[in-house]
């Protein structure tokens, strides 16, 4: 799923559970632990691409 300012969010399953692989303009920028009671929305992406440029 790709957003604004070239933010692409995959859900990526590994061994040792599901995560999300954060990628800007193709490079990873961070991986998350995605829990399944985390609900993936605009909200959710937007925070977590505030929390991303606020560390930079």
């Amino acid at each position: 799923m790709t957003f604004v300012n070239g933010y692409t969010f995959t859900k990526v399953k590994t061994s040792h559970g599901p995560d999300m692989y954060v990628s800007r303009y193709g490079k990873l920028v961070k991986i998350v632990p995605f829990s399944p009671q985390v609900k993936f929305s605009e909200k959710y992406t937007s925070d977590l691409i505030r929390q991303i440029e606020s560390m930079e």
